[in-house]
């Protein structure tokens, strides 16, 4: 869900120079920074109550001020908040298909407090510096310097939903990602990098730098239980995070996301090396989406470009990956991720951070039926189930989705991205 890849390339991304400014020299675990552990983890982490200072008060201010403190810090500014339903479905409720209500932050707060169900709100994924530029008060209350970064609030994204508000599993294509829940509660399910050919992999409708899974677990059926219970134990995990918690969850992992209550989180993106590969991928699947996918769904992040811009972005990538491969600079060295193992960095990581290092669960058969409980559609919502979608019969619209689809598969891009690697990108040559 970073669709800034393609600026970055328009403009001709150094990943080398902008890498170089982000790691520093390691001779030992426990002189790792945190943010250089975090570039080694291979699973997800969470900070509990990381945002409190050594005085026992707030490291962030926003975490001073209410939800309604918020709102009268916004005014009247109208923002878009995406409109779903609290009912069962049995295909995801995808962002192209719900439609916006522009409400003030107030209104919002209002409409939630009359405690109606039967919508969810989500004012999701938004650049805080976009929406809120006039206010570097809200921009300066956020400070992640505690991960060994300079990123603020001007650098991060912004979520705020109803209870039921979601957004569908699926992976983001670059970097990983750190999660700062600082009003309300949020459930989480995460699927490991491995998942990917049993979550039913989808790039329809398209968001760039996001694959989405096809599995509805806002409401799950049948399809989406079994699932889930192939996963289990071992690459599916399961967390609910509360105000001032931070997760972390590294490059590659799926997750799904829902409001328990009314809530907002902020969150932000740290690169890593393996981007400029992922980069290229991506710009094979915007070249696919513009120009035999032109009419395929998409959402509203998404930048159209002419057929000579894309294969620009295409060259651009690649050069990218020529000037890491073939780099002697030590720093892309050591971000190249080294086989640290993953038992001796946890427990340095936790030794080091003991207050606020947790563990996060396997989901079990005990706490999937828990997770079920929360969607229990016979319960809270409307005990029908309803397809919102039309049926998968053979047609030339379904055919059309699905052979675009198919073009885009992750399985599909990485081989043609490979082929286009080993013939335009020259490997060092103690490599070859």
């Amino acid at each position: 869900m970073i669709p800034e890849v393609l600026i970055l390339l328009a403009a001709g991304f150094d990943a080398k120079n902008f890498l170089a400014g982000c790691v520093m020299e390691v001779s030992d675990l426990q002189d790792m920074s945190l943010e250089q552990t975090l570039f080694h983890l291979h699973e997800p982490i969470l900070f509990k109550n990381v945002l409190r200072s050594s005085e026992d008060s707030n490291s962030w201010k926003i975490l001073d001020w209410s939800l309604h403190d918020f709102a009268n810090k916004l005014g009247n500014r109208k923002l878009p908040f995406r409109v779903g339903k609290n009912i069962a479905t049995d295909s995801p409720q995808w962002e192209v298909e719900t439609p916006t209500k522009n409400k003030t932050m107030k209104e919002f707060l209002q409409e939630t407090m009359q405690g109606s169900n039967s919508q969810w709100y989500y004012f999701d994924y938004k650049r805080m510096n976009q929406w809120f530029e006039e206010l570097p008060e809200i921009l300066e209350s956020i400070d992640w310097s505690q991960f060994g970064s300079e990123l603020t609030g001007y650098d991060s994204t912004i979520w705020i939903g109803s209870k039921g508000a979601h957004t569908n599993c699926h992976q983001d294509t670059y970097g990983c990602n750190l999660v700062a829940q600082t009003h309300g509660r949020k459930f989480w399910l995460l699927f490991s990098p491995d998942c990917y050919d049993r979550l039913k992999v989808t790039r329809v409708p398209y968001e760039e730098s996001t694959i989405y899974s096809s599995f509805n677990f806002f409401s799950p059926g049948d399809r989406e239980i079994q699932a889930i219970k192939k996963m289990m134990p071992g690459s599916a995990k399961i967390i609910v995070l509360e105000p001032k918690d931070v997760l972390f969850i590294p490059r590659g992992w799926w997750h799904y996301v829902e409001s328990l209550n009314t809530s907002l989180s902020i969150n932000v993106w740290l690169p890593v090396e393996e981007d400029c590969n992922a980069r290229l991928r991506e710009t094979l699947v915007h070249l696919v989406m513009d120009t035999i996918g032109k009419d395929i769904t998409r959402t509203e992040h998404h930048q159209e470009s002419t057929v000579a811009e894309c294969f620009q972005f295409v060259q651009n990538s690649l050069e990218e990956c020529q000037k890491v491969q073939t780099s002697d600079d030590e720093v892309l060295a050591k971000r190249r991720r080294p086989n640290i193992d993953q038992e001796r960095l946890l427990s340095a990581l936790k030794e080091k951070y003991s207050r606020h290092v947790q563990h996060i669960a396997d989901l079990t058969s005990e706490n999937l039926i828990l997770f079920l409980k929360k969607n229990d559609v016979g319960n809270s919502f409307n005990s029908q189930r309803i397809n919102i979608h039309q049926n998968q019969e053979l047609s030339k619209e379904g055919l059309y989705a699905a052979v675009v689809d198919a073009f885009c598969h992750p399985s599909v891009i990485s081989r043609v991205s490979e082929i286009l690697v080993d013939r335009f990108v020259e490997k060092k040559s103690d490599d070859v």
